[in-house]
Formats: C-alpha cells, sequence, structure tokens
C-alpha cells in the first residue's frame, strides 16, 4: 500500500527540477472544477438552446450517433454530412439540404457550445497555477508548455491576470492569425538554443480550438477574436473531428497535435495530466508513442474518478505513465491502494491532498492540486514545507513538515 504523505513529497521534487521540460495537460475536469459544464452537461444546454430547424437535425444527428452520443458525437457527423453534400446547393445527407444549411447547422451547434462556456466563473485555482508558473518561470531552463482541450477562456484568463507573457500561436492585433511554423520557432546559436517568444513566455496550446478561433469564408486562415466572442455567423473553429471536411481545417488541429508529440518525443520531459478521461484516442496514442520512444519522458496523471481497468492497463502498458487516483495509484505498472499516511499533522496544518475523512487521495480535484502548488509560490519547490533539508532522507519520505 502507498503512503499519501511520500507520495506527495514526490510530486514536489519531481516538480523541482529546473532543468527538464515541464509541461501540464489540462482536460475537461480542470474547468468543471470551477462550475463549467462537462461534456454531459453541454450536451444537454446545446439540445436546449437551438432552434428549429436546427434542433430537429441535431436532434436527429445526435440519435443516429448512438444512444450514448454527445454534441462532439453530434458535431462529427455534422461535418462528414458536409463533406459528403460538398459545394451542392441540393444534394441531402443526414436531413441536411445543401451546404448552406450544413454550414448554418454547424454554426449554431458551435454557437451554443460557446454561450455554454462563455462565463466568467470564480477561477481561483488557474489564477493560483498562473502565480507558480510566474514564480518559477525565471529560473526554468526551458518555457513551460500548457496543452489542453478545453474550449474556454479561463487559462487565458488566469494567465493574463497573473501578468504571465503567453504565446499561443496566433500573431497580429486586429485579427490575430494562426502561424504554424511558428508553434516551434526557435534558433540554434553557438551558445546554445534560443527561442522565440522568449523561453520566460509560457506557452498555450488549445488542442481543440477556442471559442473565439473563427475561419474566414474558405477556412484558408484561422483568426482569433480579441474579445470573449465571435461575430454571428463566423465559423468557429472548436473540436477536430475526426472526419476533416475541408482540407485546410486540420491546419490548427494537426499543427498543435504535432507540438505536442515534439514536446513529449525527447529530453527530459515531465507531463502533468489532469481533469483529462483520456477519450481522445489521437492524443492518447500520441502520449503512448512517445513514452515508448523516449526514456526520458514522465508522464503523472491525476484522474478525478476512482482508477478503472482501462488506466490500469494503461499504466501496465506505460511503466513511465503513473495514475493518482482517489482509491489507488498505478505506478511503474503496479497498482495498490493508499494507506493512512505514517505521520501525523501538525498543529494547524493542513494537507490538501488527502481527504482524511474519506481516506481518499485527493490531488485529482483541481481546487486541491492549485492549492498544492500554492505552497511553493516564492519557494524553490525543494523547500517546500513537507520537507526539511536537515532531517535525513528516510525522515523526508516519512514527511517531516518542519521547515
Amino acid at each position: 500500500m502507498h503512503n499519501p504523505l511520500k507520495e506527495a513529497i514526490e510530486i514536489c521534487e519531481q516538480l523541482a527540477s529546473d532543468k527538464r521540460k515541464l509541461g501540464f495537460f489540462f482536460g475537461a475536469g480542470t474547468s468543471m472544477a470551477v462550475g463549467m459544464p462537462g461534456i454531459k452537461e453541454l450536451t444537454e444546454f446545446v439540445a436546449k438552446e437551438l432552434k428549429d430547424p436546427y434542433k430537429t437535425l441535431f436532434d436527429n444527428i445526435k440519435s443516429e450517433s448512438g444512444s450514448n452520443a454527445n454534441v462532439e458525437d453530434a458535431l462529427n457527423r455534422i461535418r462528414l454530412y458536409r463533406e459528403l453534400i460538398g459545394d451542392s446547393e441540393t444534394f441531402e445527407a443526414g436531413g441536411i439540404k445543401g451546404k448552406v444549411e450544413g454550414k448554418e447547422l454547424d454554426i449554431a451547434v458551435c454557437k451554443s457550445i460557446a454561450d455554454a462556456v462563455a462565463g466568467t466563473p470564480d477561477i481561483k485555482p488557474h489564477k493560483t497555477l498562473a502565480q507558480w508558473i510566474r514564480s518559477l518561470h525565471a529560473n526554468r531552463e526551458y518555457p513551460v508548455e500548457i496543452f489542453t482541450t478545453n474550449y474556454d477562456l479561463l487559462i487565458e484568463q488566469a494567465l493574463e491576470q497573473a501578468k504571465v507573457p503567453f504565446y499561443d500561436g496566433f500573431v497580429g492585433s486586429v485579427a490575430p492569425f494562426f502561424v504554424p511554423e511558428s508553434i516551434d520557432a526557435r534558433i540554434k546559436k553557438d551558445e546554445g538554443l534560443h527561442y522565440y517568444p522568449p523561453k520566460s513566455w509560457t506557452r498555450l496550446w488549445k488542442l481543440h480550438g477556442s471559442i473565439n478561433w473563427y475561419g474566414n469564408d474558405s477556412l484558408s486562415s484561422i483568426c482569433r477574436s480579441s474579445g470573449k466572442s465571435v461575430l454571428d455567423g463566423q465559423e468557429l473553429m472548436i473540436f477536430p473531428s475526426r472526419e476533416k471536411y475541408v482540407q485546410s481545417r486540420k491546419l490548427p488541429f494537426i499543427a498543435l497535435q504535432d507540438r505536442l508529440r515534439n514536446f513529449l518525443a525527447s529530453g527530459e520531459t515531465l507531463l502533468i495530466i489532469h481533469g483529462y478521461s483520456f477519450s481522445d484516442d489521437h492524443l492518447n496514442e500520441i502520449v503512448f508513442q512517445c513514452l515508448r520512444s523516449n526514456p526520458h519522458l514522465s508522464v503523472m496523471a491525476f484522474v478525478y474518478e476512482n482508477l478503472t481497468s482501462s488506466f490500469e492497463e494503461y499504466g501496465k502498458e506505460n511503466r513511465k505513465l503513473t495514475f493518482y487516483a482517489p482509491d489507488k495509484l498505478c505506478v511503474g505498472g503496479i497498482v495498490s491502494e493508499w494507506k493512512e499516511p505514517d505521520k501525523e499533522k501538525q498543529g494547524g496544518e493542513e494537507w490538501v491532498f488527502w481527504d482524511d475523512k474519506n481516506k481518499k487521495f485527493s490531488l485529482a480535484d483541481f481546487n486541491n492540486f492549485a492549492s498544492y502548488l500554492e505552497s511553493f509560490i516564492g519557494f524553490n519547490i525543494k523547500h517546500s514545507s513537507f520537507i526539511d533539508e536537515n532531517n535525513t532522507s528516510e525522515q523526508s519520505e516519512a514527511g517531516n513538515n518542519e521547515k
């Protein structure tokens, strides 16, 4: 059985290195932690908000996609029908007649998705993360990179409020446009590797697009709105459907997937996965391939639900992939339950990593994970209150909390 205090210290030490590449991969759970809708709620919202004729078309297409289909499944099928229809004004597929109705349905569904996630909740954990990045960025050898499948703007808002400079692949000011070749922009010089933008700038890569990305009429270029939403009638660039009905629609998503692959493929690298259910096979395979090919890559995944058989299989097949679940830990391909910490808390000390009442590991809650990071703001992580450097390594493993 695993000691949660020892594992919390281990996570701390893994994050301490300023020589290795550090990346975060955030899924829907990080937004749901502050009240944003999950995929089920998002699907229900879209079905309720759409007006006819789009509502009827959407409901029918969703039903065709399967009993457990969600809005992304429906959107994927809509785009497949648009590919079949092509430029025809009269050809019908899936109840959609002609290219105009197909485009209008796509826009209506995406607009509803944008409306559902356009709110501004209390983003305290996101701001804490941004402040943590800001406090440590200057000492890092490589820029921190954030990959996310979320469409919302919570991370952008947090980084801006914390005054953290970041780059997302777009350039310009009036209507910033996506420049794929800039994603891996770096120049080798005799004295080492120089990054443009500077390494002190965080990289933000939105793998499934964003509610403020849109394509022009031909989708030959992808632009980003300077506000929180785009104009009516503009085609949002969210969710990279499996069937791409226009070749240019692949542009941002393929480039960003390549960035994830290149980031993980070489060098000493730590990837922290949080709030992600491993439901995107394309992204999963990128992570698994890089785990197999890069001996210096480590991945730590925090999963909100109890460890499922699927996660256990992933962990057994990929020994450098560690799963932290409320009920179990899977490390090195070995699954074991948590036990009580082998040390008692001192005074008013709080352990955000352990739910003492329910006897569960609790860092898979993004709020708790951010609070865990908050302990390190302004300090080198290895000087965290979890570790007394004057004690022996054995005492450190036991989790001495005296500074």
